[in-house]
Order: C-alpha cells, then structure tokens, then sequence
C-alpha cells in the first residue's frame, strides 16, 4: 500500500547547501522528520564570498517567514530606484520604491552574509543536518527508496531516503541521477566587479543597455556599486584582460556621465552565460534553483526564481489533503511550476534577444517602449509586480 503524506512523516535529503536548498529546509523543517543536507564544498567555503546577490521583496517576505531577515538587515543595500535607459537613442524608464508602496525595489546582499545568516537558522533546528565536504556520487532507486552513495575524503558511505531535493547546478555528475536537460546557449558571457564612483550611489541602481551588452550597476555598501556586464563572449574576453584603468575608461565610454568618473574596481571574474532547462526523470527527486533552471542575468530573476521554487513545493507539501501519497504531490509540484518556470525563462530570453540587437529602427522602438513604460502606470506596476513577487 502506498504511503500517505500525513500518516507518516518521512525523511529527505537536499543535495547543494546553498541558498535554495538551505531556505526550503528551513521552510519545511517541521513537516518532516528527518533532512539531511549534503555539501560537497567544505565548511567555511562562503566566508569570504562577496558576490552581489539581488533579491526581490517576494524574496524578503519568504525570508521574513523564516525568521532570517532580521539577521540580514545590517548587511543589505536597499534599491530604492531603478533607472533604465539605453546608449545613443532617447528614451528612459525611471521606477521608484513609493510609487509602489514598498521601502525598496530590491535588496542587495553578498553571497557569503545570505549563506551565514541560513547557516545560522539551521544550527538551530534540531531535525536538520548539514554534512560538508560531502559529495554525493550516485543515486540508485530502489522499490521506492532512494540510495545514495557519499563520498567524504576518503570514504565512500551509504544512506537512504524517501525523497531528494537537488539543489545543486552540478547534479548531472551523479551517476544513477536521469536528467532531461536542455541548453541554450547565448554566446554571450558577463564580467562582473566591484566599482567605485565619483557620484555615491544614493541607493539607485542602473540597468544601461549598450551596443557592446547591458551594464547593470547595483547599489551595494561602502557607496561602491555591483558591476554586470554582459555581452559577446569575445569582447567581455577583451575587457578582462584590460588593466583595471583601461576597463575603467572602457566602462565608463560605454556608460556614461550618470554616476561620474570610475574610480576603481575590485579584482574581476567571467562567466560564460547560457539557459538550461531540467526535468527529472524520477517521481521521488525534485529539482530547485540552478538545478531546476538557470537564466541570463538580465532581469535579476535566477535567485528569487529558486526561492520562489522553494517557498511553492513546501506549501504543495504541507497544505495537501491527507488522501495524496508523496509520489502524487511532488508530481502535482512539477507540473504547477514548470508553466511559471518556461514564462520567466522566454521573458528573459526576449530581453537578452531585444535589448541585443542593432538592427535599423529597433533601437527607435526600443526608446519609444522605455518611454510607454515610464509614463503608463498600469503598465509599469504590472513590471514591478511581476519582477518583485513572479506575479
């Protein structure tokens, strides 16, 4: 007889210990008996990690929920207006937070603080475990169970549970593991700094769509700003090798006067951008953020989409009636999100796709829409909507 949810509670596993799969262990600690999350990176790996990270206000209230933002509040950058605009062609959308009733548009927070300030909520939860340096090298199902083999160091150890969460962009190297994944490729690839401004930043970001790639400069603390800029492959390969005062005067060129001279920059990174898409081929493994999808930066949507992911499959677990088995829920979770999920993955590709091309006439249309934008408030609150809570 099939196992129902609410007769038994069941443990599971999360494979990634990063911000996804750590905030739905959180989210669904008390609806399960047991969660074991296994990290293959070792245990002080986000220390010194300052990457930007953007999150939504969907995102705050879910971290709300949880009792993390509070642990976060010191160490956020609020955004309080976003300016988009494109280089040569009039035109200009200008979105500020009171306009929408909310305290910001966004929040900007480093890699390494979100990270601490979870890892410090599930110390606390007696049922959750985090094993780090620990890679889980197969997944074998198995009458319903499924088994995992882990290596630590140097030992290989087995362990059993009812249902996988993966939550970790590299679960294709799991032997046992059936992905159906799909790839598209950009050619295009982004560069991504810290920079410093003559002007501070006043708590606004700028999104500047430029021949070369979009330029997206994010208010973050001690007045610098988070730089991402993507564009051809090629020419972000030309601007890494650049000295710092040559990329400075690049990006500058490129941008503008809106926010002064660049001053200086923090050390630089490159990464080649592509959108994939999974299915799992198992009825008891769900996938989650960068496991589930991955997308091109320019909406600032891949994180908040994985909490949203999250947030979604916990609510289709706890709020089902006692007569569904898991198997039927976690299904029912995967068809519910896979429509939002191809939504805001064409909504990102036709940015990347409109804001990209220089074709005659585009650019006009380009101006005349950030222009409609600006002035249509429905329009406009629609965007923010949809931006700020996936709606």
């Amino acid at each position: 007889m099939k196992q129902l949810l609410g007769q038994q509670m069941s443990d599971s596993s999360i494979i990634g210990g990063g911000p996804v799969g750590l905030i739905f262990a959180i989210l669904n600690h008390s609806h399960t008996k047991k969660i074991h999350i296994f990290e293959a990176k070792k245990k002080d790996f986000f220390n010194q990690d300052t990457r930007a990270l953007a999150l939504s206000n969907g995102s705050r209230v879910i971290l709300e929920e949880i009792g993390v933002w509070d642990r976060l509040k010191n160490n956020i950058t609020r955004i309080k207006k976003i300016h988009t605009s494109q280089v040569g062609v009039f035109g200009r959308t200008l979105m500020e937070a009171g306009e929408f009733n909310e305290e910001s548009l966004g929040y900007i927070v480093s890699y390494g603080d979100l990270i601490q300030a979870l890892k410090d909520m599930i110390e606390s939860l007696s049922n959750v475990r985090i094993s780090f340096d620990t890679r889980v090298t197969k997944c074998v199902d198995k009458e319903g169970k499924l088994n995992l083999s882990l290596q630590t160091e140097n030992k290989i150890q087995k362990f059993q549970s009812e249902f996988v969460i993966l939550a970790d962009g590299a679960t294709d190297k799991i032997e046992g593991l059936e992905l159906n994944k799909k790839t598209k490729q950009f050619d295009h690839s982004a560069i991504v700094t810290k920079v410093l401004t003559e002007f501070p930043h006043k708590n606004v970001a700028y999104e500047r769509f430029a021949p070369e790639g979009p330029i997206a400069l994010l208010p973050n603390k001690k007045d610098k700003f988070s730089l991402v800029w993507t564009g051809p492959s090629k020419y972000i390969d030309e601007l890494e090798k650049l000295s710092d005062k040559s990329f400075l005067n690049h990006l500058h060129g490129s941008f503008g006067d809106r926010v002064g001279n660049f001053i200086e920059c923090d050390s630089r990174a490159t990464f080649i951008l592509k959108q994939t898409y999974v299915e799992v081929l198992h009825s008891n493994i769900v996938a989650l953020g960068n496991a589930s999808q991955t997308m091109h930066p320019v909406a600032g949507q891949g994180l908040n989409t994985g909490i949203r992911d999250a947030y979604k499959l916990n609510k289709s677990l706890i709020e089902s009636t006692h007569t569904k088995t898991l198997i039927t829920l976690l299904d029912e979770y995967k068809h519910s999100r896979a429509s939002e999920r191809k939504k805001i993955l064409n909504f990102t590709e036709m940015l990347v796709k409109g804001f990209s091309s220089d074709l005659i006439g585009l650019k006009r249309a380009r101006g005349y829409a950030l222009s409609l934008l600006d002035i249509t408030k429905p329009i406009k609150k629609s965007f923010v909507r949809k931006m700020s809570y996936g709606e």
